[in-house]
């Protein structure tokens, strides 16, 4: 299990690095060709494909957990009629999803504030395509999760890293040959669809026996399916409407130039997440197998574990981020960066922080260990406080400042309240000694390597280009962070443990030579 999770997080990083060089060139290209408006225009339409996700139910989290269980190697019948019925149920749920696209494409105007007939019919055109295709490929969805199941993240990864590339020349070839958004709509559906009947390809070499098939509805699969997949579809349902309310609240209230604001201020809190959290791919996996053999001393060790690295991880990339936030905006985007922007991208920063060491892994832990109903009902509550408050603040003429400031006090809030006391009774926890052990040595670790920041940047300000500035006093924090980790952060018997192997391997080299 330890080589699979290294090779997966490994692999993830490297996603993240093609996916991070593709993003920041994709965005200053789209900017740049496209325009606000344009590139508000494209991160909406991901947001109505983030809605059809709404209807997958929870019924794809279900396929990775009897993946994850391995159901395949004991019932291959068993296990092929489990999946076999969620590819049918996403099947019939591509049907709802084209008629919610039918049924909005009678309130565009109003959603999209858009008045122009001609600008009308051309974000129009964009819809309807960009709805259709991602509706006719939801199904193929559910590979990825059977390949995350199968604890092949590695596998999926290498899939993706290829189709980025594609997409990125393809992205270069259009724009410069004058393509708009409505070209570069039809080239991602296609390469959409081509990347996950390859996943599903490699899914059927991993498993043998494995079978797809339309299958019509056994009684006593739904029951077993569905008496999971409820709870972890209205999980999926508070998330979304969380996040993908916030695009069209916004637009109705502010413009589609204000979406756009908002998501380039978000930009470098995207980049932490991705650098950050790909260790976490892991975790409901593990989570569900380690659960379901009842190994509790284990997955006690191995949650604080994840949840240390990533408040190691946060502390490393985004309390520079804080400080670096607005050079490093000019130097990867080259927008001048107003009030506006300058505070968004903090709370910004704030609220992705606050995910990946407060809410992301006890969430997964409430889902893959029997509490996903709880979770559920929780995390709805929590979503229709925060899509209330929005529109109510928004309304009222608030900047679009409150809309991150309510997710984050929401979030918080119910991790003290729920999430983590239930967590720690179900790995068998003490909530206040874990607590210290996965918060506080990191942040001390990360004080004098801020303070070193700090003067490092009032130093080099105005002298030297923004890039510049980023690359060397993230540099210094790199650097002084790791030293006073290592006092921190890692235990006696560890670093000894760490000297014998570092000196053992010395010795081999110079045996050798």
């Amino acid at each position: 299990m330890q080589v699979s999770v290294a090779k997966n997080t490994a692999t993830n990083y490297l996603v993240i690095l093609i996916r991070t060089f593709q993003g920041l060139l994709v965005t200053r290209w789209m900017v740049g060709f496209l325009g606000d408006s344009g590139y508000g225009l494209w991160t909406l339409l991901w947001t109505f494909f983030g809605y059809a996700l709404l209807m997958d139910f929870g019924v794809g989290i279900a396929g990775q957990k009897y993946t994850s269980h391995e159901l395949f190697k004991r019932d291959i019948r068993h296990y092929n009629s489990i999946i076999s019925m969620i590819f049918t149920f996403h099947s019939l749920m591509t049907l709802l999803i084209l008629l919610g696209v039918f049924i909005a494409s009678f309130f565009l105007e109003k959603l999209f504030n858009v008045h122009d007939p001609e600008q009308l019919a051309y974000c129009r055109k964009c819809f309807f395509v960009f709805s259709i295709g991602s509706a006719l490929i939801f199904p193929l969805c559910l590979f990825s999760e059977l390949m995350v199941g199968l604890h092949k993240i590695y596998i999926k990864n290498y899939i993706d890293c290829g189709f980025r590339i594609c997409e990125l020349v393809g992205f270069l070839i259009i724009l410069k040959l004058g393509g708009g958004l409505y070209e570069i709509i039809w080239f991602v559906i296609i390469l959409m669809a081509v990347e996950r009947s390859f996943t599903g390809f490699c899914v059927s070499r991993y498993i043998p026996g494995f079978r797809l098939r339309f299958h019509l509805f056994d009684r006593q699969v739904f029951h077993e399916v569905f008496g999971f997949s409820s709870g972890t579809y209205f999980v999926s349902l508070a998330r979304l409407l969380r996040t993908q309310t916030r695009n069209p609240i916004i637009s109705r209230y502010c413009g589609l130039g204000s979406v756009g604001i908002l998501q380039l201020s978000s930009r470098l809190s995207g980049l932490c997440n991705q650098a950050i959290s790909q260790y976490n791919a892991n975790v409901r996996p593990v989570t569900a197998q380690l659960y379901h053999r009842g190994r509790f001393r284990m997955l006690r060790c191995f949650i604080i574990k994840s949840m240390q690295w990533n408040m190691f991880m946060c502390c490393l990339f985004i309390i520079p981020a804080f400080f670096l936030r607005d050079e490093a905006i000019v130097a990867l985007f080259k927008k001048e960066i107003t009030p506006l922007i300058h505070t968004l991208s903090f709370f910004s920063l704030l609220g992705t922080f606050n995910w990946l060491v407060v809410t992301q892994i006890p969430s997964s832990v409430l889902l893959m260990c029997e509490k996903h109903h709880l979770h559920a009902w929780t995390s709805m509550a929590e979503a229709l406080v925060v899509v209330f408050l929005n529109i109510l603040f928004l309304r009222a003429g608030t900047s679009i400042i409150c809309v991150e400031v309510i997710s984050f006090c929401a979030s918080v809030v119910l991790f003290f309240v729920v999430r983590y006391p239930v967590m720690q009774k179900l790995i068998h926890g003490n909530a206040l000694h874990d607590l210290w052990s996965i918060y506080v040595p990191s942040l001390l670790a990360s004080v004098p390597a801020a303070v070193a920041l700090f003067f490092c940047k009032k130093l080099l300000l105005g002298h030297v280009h923004e890039f510049l500035l980023c690359a060397v006093c993230g540099i210094v924090y790199a650097v002084i962070y790791a030293a006073t980790a290592w006092h921190f952060l890692i235990g006696r018997t560890k670093k000894e443990l760490w000297k014998r192997r570092v000196m053992t391997r010395v010795r081999k080299h110079l045996l050798k030579a």
